[in-house]
């Protein structure tokens, strides 16, 4: 599971030093309205590669976003060549010209590559914003993954389907096209293999072969100096091991007397033992010197041949080029005498991938229908009880897809569904895509109770904000209920004005305002004890009385006996 581990915040608006530590589970992010809650949100969308709007950044902003990485987003970074380790770094400056540097575990990346890898890291939902949610990729991938098992067999299948139908229309292609082949073409490369493929050519061929000539034309010379040399070292007692070994006699005679002659004397015999191993070497290597002018013969005519290969074609490599294509223009030919049999291939293929298609969009729909029942009794917990949601699929007619019964479609691996979420806040009201209708607010809600409901495609840090907006009472306790029990599963950090939510939250972060005029300057820090209890107090009745305190240690110990009834309600 994704989690953010720390969030380091350098001269963000008002922000000018600070550093969230978050845990795991379900974290608050409170304050006085006007404090800053909202900028700790646009850092980490800026640290994920977003663009924030305002003044929030300039010369002199920096973010760093430290993750614990999901198995996607190590892919993703194995792929672009960036250093994996146990942690993930995002980095982001924004410099003078106005331009920011990203950087992923050191390695500088673009803007586009920081926001795909935070799309693997976080989902944020935050004024009417979001990395995932509104994506129709994301969309069909939360809804496969709440179908569970049945859908993703089915996808599997079709992800398979769509490989066998596009390696059988690839056969069926190439031999469509060897079959257009002239006979002159044809006559070509056949041309081509005969008079290249009896040559057996090997690049770097020529190289060896030239310095295999040299040495055979110079054999008999290169033999007689291996000879004199070996003579030289070890001669009949002419040589020169012969001649310092005796007059290290004298000098083994006096070693005992002065001890530079005895160092000598140490070198003197190191070196005869080397003069008596060049020796055998050298004798060694003039007897296995032959001349052979009959392999000097053979060496000449294939570097002639070789060389006639150069100057029709340019060079070898080019010629194994010619050769390789004339392979391949006879294999598709001769491939081009059975289409038959490759359109039936192709048919079966394509009646393959139709069944697995349509297999798929019958799950989808199955669990299209039970993620809406779903998300519906969830956001009415969320104060949206006239909600209506709907999953729709959509296909794309295309002269080159699937026939499914009423016309090819366009198809993928992922077979030919367009999955499209929808919403209606209010009652009456038209579900409308959800970059075209829905609020922030309601955004946040909508992501909540997809998470709840199992579509939350995937497990990245989700970060929500607004999403209490219009909740209070008893309704906001179980807003605060549901946060927690998502928090269990995944890592939650949600902005909220709600005591009765932010008493659920196992982690709590605290924005404040400080100083006045020119000098104000917002401050984040974990509260935790009485700290804690005094910001609850506050976000119930704006002062710290002994009533609002003594509440909110109800709040608190309601929220912590929450918890346990939930977690021990799944244990059951």
């Amino acid at each position: 599971m994704t989690r953010l581990l720390e969030l380091r915040l350098r001269n963000f608006a008002l922000v000018r030093d600070a550093r969230l530590d978050c845990d795991p589970g379900f974290g608050a992010l409170s304050g006085e309205t006007g404090a800053g809650k909202s900028l700790c949100i646009a850092a980490v969308r800026w640290a994920l590669g977003a663009r924030v709007e305002g003044e929030a950044v300039g010369e002199g902003t920096s973010v760093r976003a430290v993750f614990e990485p999901s198995s996607e987003s190590v892919v993703l970074l194995a792929g672009l060549g960036i250093p994996v380790d146990d942690l993930v770094t995002l980095t982001r400056d924004a410099g003078s010209s106005g331009r920011s540097t990203c950087r992923v575990n050191g390695a500088l990346v673009s803007q586009a590559t920081l926001r795909e890898l935070g799309e693997q890291l976080a989902e944020v939902t935050a004024q009417g914003a979001s990395h995932r949610l509104l994506q129709r990729a994301w969309q069909r991938r939360a809804l496969d993954d709440s179908g569970g098992d049945p859908v993703l067999q089915c996808r599997a299948a079709m992800a398979d389907a769509h490989r066998r139908l596009r390696s059988a229309e690839a056969a069926l292609t190439a031999a469509r096209a060897a079959s257009r082949r002239t006979a002159a073409e044809l006559a070509e490369a056949e041309a081509s293999i005969a008079e290249l493929e009896p040559l057996r050519l090997r690049e770097g061929e020529e190289d060896d072969l030239g310095a295999e000539r040299l040495r055979l034309r110079h054999a008999t010379g290169i033999a007689s100096a291996a000879t004199l040399l070996g003579e030289a070292a070890t001669g009949d007692e002419a040589g020169a091991a012969d001649l310092l070994e005796r007059a290290l006699i004298g000098v083994e005679a006096l070693s005992g007397v002065d001890p530079a002659l005895a160092d000598l004397g140490g070198e003197g015999a190191a070196l005869a033992a080397a003069l008596r191993d060049l020796g055998v070497s050298a004798r060694r290597m003039a007897d296995r010197v032959e001349v052979d002018p009959i392999r000097l013969e053979a060496v000449e005519e294939r570097l002639d041949a070789l060389a006639r290969v150069r100057r029709r074609h340019g060079s070898i490599r080019a010629a194994l080029s010619v050769l390789e294509g004339a392979r391949g223009i006879c294999d598709a030919a001769r491939g081009g005498l059975d289409i038959a049999n490759l359109e039936v291939d192709a048919r079966a293929a394509q009646a393959g991938a139709a069944t697995a298609a349509r297999r798929l969009s019958a799950s989808r729909r199955e669990a299209g229908h039970a993620l809406e029942q779903a998300v519906e009794r969830h956001l009415a917990v969320l104060e949206l009880p006239d909600a209506h949601f709907r999953v729709t699929l959509g296909v794309v007619a295309d002269a080159d897809g699937v026939d499914l019964g009423d016309g090819p479609l366009r198809c993928d691996a992922d077979g030919v569904d367009l999955v499209e979420f929808r919403l209606a806040a209010n009652r009456g009201g038209v579900p409308l895509p959800l970059d075209e209708g829905p609020s922030g607010g309601e955004l946040s809600r909508l992501a909540l109770a997809l998470a709840a409901a199992g579509g939350g495609g995937g497990q990245p840090l989700m970060v929500l904000d607004e999403v209490d907006t219009g909740v209070g009472g008893e309704t906001a306790a179980r807003v605060g209920d549901l946060l927690a029990d998502i928090g269990r599963g995944r890592q939650v950090l949600a902005v909220t004005h709600r005591p009765e939510i932010a008493s659920r939250a196992g982690w709590h972060l605290l924005v404040s305002r400080l100083g006045g005029g020119d000098a104000v300057e917002s401050t984040v820090r974990r509260v935790d004890g009485e700290e804690r209890v005094s910001e609850i107090a506050r976000m119930m009745s704006g002062r710290t009385t002994a009533a609002a305190m003594a509440r909110a240690g109800e709040l608190l110990r309601e929220g912590n006996a929450s918890s346990g009834a939930g977690a021990r309600s799944r244990a059951g």
